[in-house]
């Protein structure tokens, strides 16, 4: 199956049941599929979601959500502009072996948007250059010369990453429900229930222990299925200082009555239930997943990663850091931007700021897909008169990608 045939497809039908033949997003619709058809070989279209789960596109094809429209747009209209650029190669959007880098297909995705936006107001930023550290060269995304002055623009992303593993583990959960009850038909007793709860706030602890669920699974069944002495013997719930892990007959109702309850203390938790009508033999597959966090922790962690890249670019000595970063909400199968970490009215734009004096300005970009388009908002820190003209400039810019218009 070709993603992106079927994406199309998909998305012909919606446009004529809602006789949006005249809506410029969907006017362009065969222009953006033929756009990145030309890009991405067919073959790398064509395999598994899973296998290939760093390319952020083919997630967000085989969602064939009707907003997506707004999406595929943009990564064509990057596209073509990527073909536009001098020394497009610098960008290493391909591997060695001339296949195309998905695992950073995304990031490289929005840098290509920050150089399209800059050009749009007439600056020409560079692509491919170095800086010297300690006799190494070190990378600079974007190298910006304007009004005598020099600017390397670092271009990054900020993700909520416990949150964003806690949904990747819960669809991958909701996946495996499902084809628990296609492949066994359950008795009573093997219908169940259970929960994970984290105790950290941690970043890959969710993906570390996510194996508990499929153990889980396996031990709680096979339980039932190697009885002897006609005593079942039901896994017993896992307790570590990371995380706890129950599995148990659903008949016991504690989904409903204790686990929210006993769960709501941890900053993170996924529940999980089977329900069977063994009459019809039909199953649904429930689960919920919670995470607690305050403002506060969003700030920290948005401050940390300003921090981080003041780090990166602590001996840039040859002009001015502008740090560009994007903060996304854009709900798909893949494991990144589906939680917007911090919105733009909770931003401590004073702890940003005593982060950031005397060092470097930073512009945050913040993306949201909805129903009827792309919601950009964008906010700019610094020092006023330092960065003054950059500021000016920045302040021009619209930051929606316009629609796909023309040929290659």
């Amino acid at each position: 199956m070709n993603y992106l045939t079927e994406w199309y497809d998909a998305l012909q039908a919606f446009k004529w049941k809602n006789a949006l033949i005249n809506d410029p997003h969907f006017r362009n619709l065969e222009a953006i599929r033929n756009e990145v058809a030309a890009f991405i070989p067919a073959e790398d279209l064509e395999s598994s979601v899973v296998k290939n789960h760093d390319n952020w596109l083919l997630h967000i094809l085989f969602d064939k959500q009707p907003s997506s429209i707004y999406l595929l747009n943009e990564v064509a209209e990057m596209i073509k502009f990527y073909k536009t650029l001098p020394n497009n190669q610098a960008l290493h959007l391909f591997q060695k072996n001339g296949k195309i880098n998905y695992k950073g297909f995304n990031e490289k995705l929005f840098e290509l948007q920050v150089n399209y936006l800059l050009r749009s107001v007439g600056l020409e930023p560079e692509i491919g250059q170095h800086y010297l550290v300690d006799g190494n060269e070190k990378e600079i995304d974007l190298l910006l010369y304007y009004h005598g002055q020099t600017y390397n623009i670092e271009v990054t992303k900020y993700y909520d990453a416990f949150t964003e593993e806690l949904l990747a583990l819960t669809m991958e959960i909701i996946g495996t429900l499902h084809q628990t009850t296609i492949k066994r038909t359950l008795t009573l007793d093997e219908i169940f229930s259970g929960y994970i709860g984290f105790k950290k706030r941690q970043d890959g602890l969710v993906r570390k222990n996510k194996h508990l669920f499929y153990k889980g699974v396996k031990d709680f069944i096979h339980g039932y299925r190697s009885v002897k002495d006609t005593t079942i013997r039901h896994p017993g719930k896992k307790e570590t200082e990371d995380y706890v892990f129950q599995i148990e007959p659903v008949f016991s109702q504690n989904y409903e009555r204790t686990y929210d309850r006993e769960l709501d203390r941890y900053p993170g938790y996924i529940k999980f239930k089977i329900e069977a009508n063994l009459t019809t033999n039909r199953y649904h597959a429930n689960t919920f997943a919670s995470t607690r966090t305050s403002v506060e922790d969003g700030n920290k962690r948005l401050v940390s990663k300003i921090r981080e890249k003041l780090k990166q670019h602590r001996k840039y000595a040859d002009g001015l850091l502008v740090i560009v970063i994007a903060i996304e909400e854009i709900f798909s199968s893949y494991s990144n931007n589906r939680a917007i970490p911090i919105r733009q009215k909770d931003v401590d734009k004073k702890a940003i700021h005593n982060e950031i004096r005397g060092k470097a300005a930073v512009v945050l970009l913040f993306k949201e897909l909805k129903p009827d388009g792309v919601s950009y908002q964008k906010m700019v820190l610094g020092d006023r008169i330092t960065h003054r003209e950059i500021f000016e400039v920045i302040h021009q810019i619209y930051p929606n990608i316009r629609y796909l218009q023309g040929s290659s």
